[in-house]
């Protein structure tokens, strides 16, 4: 049992090396064209909603102060990637949109992404890609359901405190 156990614990760590390799390579890719993780997300955000109204409504999205957000989009602002315009009904908020040198740069970080991805799976077949996601998904199933248990078993402890 052992054995198995020390298998079982040598493949998440490679699992979770893999996540942070993955990450550091395109993180590297991208730093090198000026982009930092954070402008990464806050970029790829704005692209996908098409404008934001609010540096709040992007600082609850990510879980970080609205401070940040701040800063984060006056460097974007800056680089000519994002706009902001003040709305006539509240001053307070700003219309967050992204210009067409952040779409390019969108473009561009897809782009590195995808690069990232082939470099991870490049010795790989299809096949071997789609054996390996069943396998995936057969992991995420079944600690899913551990999950939903132990979350139902506390909120019925919670309900009986």
């Amino acid at each position: 049992m052992a054995e198995k156990n020390e298998l079982y614990k040598s493949t998440m760590q490679k699992m979770l090396c893999i996540g942070r390799l993955h990450r550091g390579v395109f993180e590297k890719n991208i730093s090198s064209r000026g982009i930092h993780h954070s402008q990464y997300r806050l970029l790829m955000y704005i692209a996908n909603e098409g404008s934001v109204s609010s540096q709040k409504q992007i600082s609850e999205k990510f879980g970080v102060t609205p401070a940040a957000i701040a800063r984060a989009l006056k460097n974007l602002e800056q680089e000519g990637y994002v706009k902001r315009k003040s709305t006539v009904s509240d001053s307070r908020f700003n219309q967050i949109s992204i210009t067409q040198k952040g779409k390019d740069i969108v473009e561009m970080l897809k782009l590195t992404f995808i690069e990232t991805d082939e470099t991870a799976f490049e010795d790989f077949t299809c096949e071997d890609i789609e054996k390996f996601n069943v396998y995936l998904d057969m992991m995420i199933s079944k600690l899913m359901e551990k999950y939903d248990e132990t979350s139902e078993r506390r909120r019925n402890e919670e309900q009986n405190d």
